[in-house]
Order: C-alpha cells, then sequence, then structure tokens
C-alpha cells in the first residue's frame, strides 16, 4: 500500500567513507519489471573492497545518522543443492531447496540465501503478489530478479561442521527453470536485524509467539548499514513443477 517514493529521503547528504576515501552517493532509481514500478535509492561510485571498514553518514532534515561496517567475512563454499517438494518450519508446509554447506571454522558466521533467475510475467510471487497483474512488460520479455531468503542461519553450536538450509523460493516456477544460487556470508549486525524482522513477521502471523521488536542498528534511525560476502553461485534447475 506504500510505494518507494512515499518514503524516500529525497535531499539527504549521504556518504561512505573509508579512510581518506570519500564516496558521495547520488539519488537514483531503477526500474522493477516485477512489480511495475520506479524504486529510488542512494547510488555510490566505489566499489566495496574486503578487508576495509566503512562508514555510513546520512544527514536529513538538522539530523545526522552513522553507523560502520567491516567486511571480513568468509566467503561460503556451497556442497550441494536439492529440491524438496515438502519441508516444515513456523510457518507450515513448504516446497523448495535444501542446501547444505561447510561452516568456516573458528569464527562467528551468519549466512542467508540468495538466487537470481530470468522470469516472465506469467511467473508469480509464492505469497503476496499472488493477484499482482503485469502491466509494464510485453508477454514473453523476461527479466531479472532477485530471491533473498528471509531465514538467517548461524553456526551456533556448529562451528566448522555441515549447516543445512531448508529454503523456501519466493517466485513460482516450472520444471526445468533455473536461476542461480549463492550463499551470504552477513556481519552480525545485519544478521541481528534480519533476524529481528523475521521473528517480528512470525509473531505477527502466529499468536502463540511472543512479541519481537526490532532493535535498530543506526542510532535515532531504525534499520541497519552492514555487508554481506558472496559464495559463488551454482547452478540450479528445477526438476518438477511448482506443485
Amino acid at each position: 500500500d506504500v510505494t518507494p517514493q512515499e518514503v524516500f529521503a529525497r535531499g539527504a547528504v549521504v556518504k561512505i567513507t573509508s579512510g581518506s576515501s570519500v564516496d558521495s552517493l547520488v539519488e537514483d532509481s531503477a526500474f522493477n519489471k516485477f512489480r511495475c514500478r520506479w524504486e529510488p535509492f542512494y547510488r555510490g561510485s566505489i566499489a566495496a573492497e574486503l578487508g576495509k571498514t566503512y562508514t555510513l553518514s546520512v544527514s536529513f532534515e538538522g539530523q545526522t545518522y552513522t553507523a560502520s561496517t567491516t567486511i571480513n567475512q568468509k566467503p561460503a563454499v556451497i556442497d550441494s543443492i536439492k529440491y524438496s517438494a515438502e519441508f516444515f518450519d513456523v510457518y507450515g508446509g513448504h516446497d523448495g531447496v535444501i542446501i547444505t554447506i561447510t561452516d568456516n571454522p573458528g569464527t562467528q558466521d551468519f549466512y542467508r540465501f540468495q538466487m537470481t533467475r530470468m522470469i516472465d510475467t506469467s511467473v508469480h510471487h509464492a505469497h503476496v503478489l499472488d493477484g499482482f497483474i503485469n502491466t509494464c512488460t510485453a508477454r514473453g520479455e523476461v527479466f531479472p530478479v532477485k530471491d533473498i531468503g528471509r531465514i538467517v542461519f548461524n553456526d551456533e553450536n556448529a562451528d566448522g561442521k555441515k549447516i543445512t538450509m531448508s529454503i523456501e523460493v519466493t517466485y513460482e516456477y516450472q520444471e526445468d527453470d533455473s536461476g542461480w544460487i549463492s550463499i551470504q556470508s552477513l556481519d552480525k549486525n545485519s544478521a541481528e536485524f534480519y533476524k529481528d524482522l523475521d521473528d517480528q513477521l512470525q509473531a505477527i502471523q502466529n499468536p502463540f509467539v511472543e512479541p519481537v521488536f526490532i532493535n535498530t542498528k543506526i542510532e535515532g534511525a531504525i534499520g541497519v548499514f552492514g555487508s554481506a560476502v558472496l559464495s559463488d553461485s551454482v547452478l540450479f534447475v528445477y526438476p518438477q513443477d511448482h506443485p
């Protein structure tokens, strides 16, 4: 019910610094061909580098908000991916993919699923956009979508061991559809923030779950400034149609 344009903070001064390097971000937008709408954001020009620390500064309406992140996560290695016609979690039964990785030993690690696919207008969102009608894309035209996992996994009690992730995918599919799967290795702040979001969603949908507060990672604002390191991507081909 709320568009990205309505919540976008126009006219903010946004900078990301690392050492003596200063990246002044500018207002930009990208057209989402699945949702048929422009989505604004602040775009930088300097690529992030592994091993460096970055500080975000946002000045808006007389207030300045800051946060920092260090990109020092080790990339995950995907051991296997297989299709599952049905698995269960707190939301009920789902179909999806089951991914196994070997955890990096000796560090606290947090992981999240990512898949990029090419789809057309015949493909629906698996949940909330079932009734959405695409009016901006020609019939048969394909365009990219990025599927980001809802759940954050960690290596608690599994340091250096195999970790199995059961993932419900976002977009519907047919037999022989394909996508490139990666695993994000998140920094701690990002992992904790996105876990709060998922826990709150569970609390909203399940009356037997305790209420959850979202803990911000940016003082004076609600949100997080963090980083993720991607694993190598693995091609996955669906063996059957969406049930």
